[in-house]
């Protein structure tokens, strides 16, 4: 079985189809969670330096661990928004993806 890596680029990409609240509620996340050290926007008009900082936070397959606590930081902050039934449906996939993370894990 071939590992499964998922990075924070995947995980923005699956909420595209939602309003620009869910990724700017991942972005809060990535601070709060200490992922990166200032807002993932002013990174990316920042130097090359924190330019590099953020690309490589988004490209880093995340551990299972991170894949839900990234997962669940949205939820909460989302509750109650009129598309979370449709973010449920991507918590839904990450959650599962993380499981069978931690199962190759202990193989």
């Amino acid at each position: 079985m071939s590992k499964i890596k998922i990075t924070i680029n995947d995980i923005e990409e699956s909420l595209y189809s939602l309003d620009t609240e869910y990724r700017e509620a991942l972005a809060r996340a990535l601070m709060d969670l200490n992922y990166v050290s200032d807002s993932p926007l002013n990174l990316s008009l920042g130097t090359e330096k924190q330019q590099q900082e953020l690309k490589k936070v988004y490209e880093t397959p995340l551990k299972a661990k991170q894949v839900k606590e990234i997962i669940s930081y949205i939820s909460k902050k989302m509750k109650g928004d009129f598309q979370y039934g449709s973010f449920v449906n991507i918590t839904s996939r990450y959650n599962s993806l993380a499981d069978k993370m931690n199962k190759n894990m202990e193989r």
